[in-house]
């Protein structure tokens, strides 16, 4: 364990090597990873700044790990003076965000291909294209769904075979969007 939830959090670790879940147990022991990071992603930057520095999740090592940790006023005074390195963390900030609502939105559909037909219809109305590049991998996108990689990859699989995507690489190939909508409104 690197930094249990609830704890200050009063630098910003950045991760040199090794893999780190950021992960939330309720009181039974259930675990909901939150998401995956590999180096040389940094750890919590908004909660940094944050008015309550408590951690929201528990970060954990996946693998053999090797942090940086620097100080917050040493953040602070890098983007006094390097407005790239501003950009990088407020993009770093948006990006966290994005994935995190992301997430609390597919809360919302009950099974994985309801989760994946809303995100491929959301993702054809941003690339406006059937043809889309998908910006994640399916073990990303399985932690956003709040499900297992190999679970996800069956329904992908079940969506080729019945024809309404195609899949090569990180390109899907929407074929009937309208099999798409019906996903999303047929019954559990």
């Amino acid at each position: 364990i690197i930094h249990l939830q609830g704890q200050e959090y009063k630098d910003l670790l950045f991760i040199l090597a090794g893999e780190v879940s950021g992960e939330i147990q309720d009181y039974n022991g259930k675990v909901l990873k939150v998401e995956t990071l590999k180096a040389p992603d940094p750890i919590a930057t908004a909660v940094l700044f944050a008015p309550d520095t408590s951690l929201p999740v528990t970060a954990v090592a996946k693998t053999d790990t090797r942090l940086l940790a620097v100080p917050r006023a040493e953040i602070l005074l890098l983007c006094l003076i390097n407005s790239d390195f501003l950009e990088k963390l407020l993009a770093d900030m948006g990006l966290r965000l994005t994935v995190l609502a992301q997430k609390i939105r597919f809360l919302q559909f009950g099974t994985i291909r309801k989760k994946l037909a809303g995100y491929l219809l959301d993702e054809m109305r941003k690339q406006r294209t059937a043809v889309l590049s998908v910006p994640y991998t399916k073990e990303v996108l399985a932690e956003i769904f709040g499900v297992t990689r190999p679970s996800l990859s069956r329904v992908f699989s079940d969506l080729c075979r019945e024809k309404i995507i195609s899949q090569e690489g990180k390109f899907v190939t929407v074929k009937n969007a309208a099999k798409l909508r019906e996903a999303l409104t047929a019954e559990d």
